[in-house]
């Protein structure tokens, strides 16, 4: 996903494109565009399976033209919502790091260059103030198409059992960012089995965030799981 954007001029875009790279030939698609148009913004993925996007400006590191604003892309109706905005311009060289307990911290920036901003911020997303499932137990470490068992007690009600890995951002972009399904077999009054995926390649060794998410998209608290070559 390639989200905003600008050129030489400094000019920013509104512009989303996104691939499958589950298609035979993977190719850039356009999707909906951005409420603001945006350089140098920071993208989330949420354990709901939405983006969270925040900061930027609408012109090269403009201070003045700063977009305060989120906004949240939900990919299942291809939809851009407006969200809360920050108090803090977050422009050149800042971070938006997804927290365990599901909210979003923001940080950094230079709205002057050699003159950084130190203020952190913590964005709340819609699911925070929702009845939430929990995890009571999980395994501390798992290995690839390992089957395990997380002990919730909505397991009933659990949608998806996923890993979102830490993020590390740097220049507007993530590639440590990604959302990785755990194949859920079987769920019982209390305890949900669950497969890792047994592709390196979509699930690199290391530490994870363990969520479970509801029927109504609501996530859990995560748990943190190493994800090892062997246990």
């Amino acid at each position: 996903m390639v989200i905003g954007g600008g050129n030489s001029g400094g000019t920013a875009t509104k512009r989303v494109n996104i691939v499958d790279l589950k298609a035979t030939t993977p190719t850039y698609t356009a999707a909906a565009s951005l409420n603001y148009s945006r350089m140098h913004c920071s993208a989330v993925i949420l354990p709901d399976r939405t983006v969270f996007v925040c900061g930027g400006s609408g012109s090269n590191e403009s201070k003045s033209n700063a977009r305060k604003a989120g906004e949240i892309y939900d990919p299942s109706t291809d939809t851009w919502t407006v969200t809360a905005s920050a108090t803090v311009e977050r422009l050149y060289h800042s971070v938006a790091l997804l927290l365990p307990d599901g909210r979003v911290l923001t940080g950094g920036g230079n709205p002057v260059r050699r003159n950084n901003e130190l203020r952190l911020e913590i964005y709340s997303p819609p699911y925070m103030s929702q009845t939430r499932p929990t995890i009571t137990s999980a395994p501390s470490s798992v290995t690839y198409g390992q089957q395990i068992t997380i002990n919730t007690p909505q397991a009933s009600n659990i949608r998806w059992a996923s890993l979102v890995r830490p993020s590390a951002t740097t220049h507007s972009c993530d590639t440590e960012q990604r959302l990785v399904d755990c194949t859920i077999n079987s769920a019982s009054g209390s305890s949900l089995t669950v497969t890792l995926t047994s592709n390196k390649n979509l699930a690199p060794p290391g530490w994870y965030m363990l969520f479970v998410t509801d029927q109504s998209k609501v996530p859990s608290v995560a748990k943190w799981i190493q994800v090892a070559l062997s246990v």
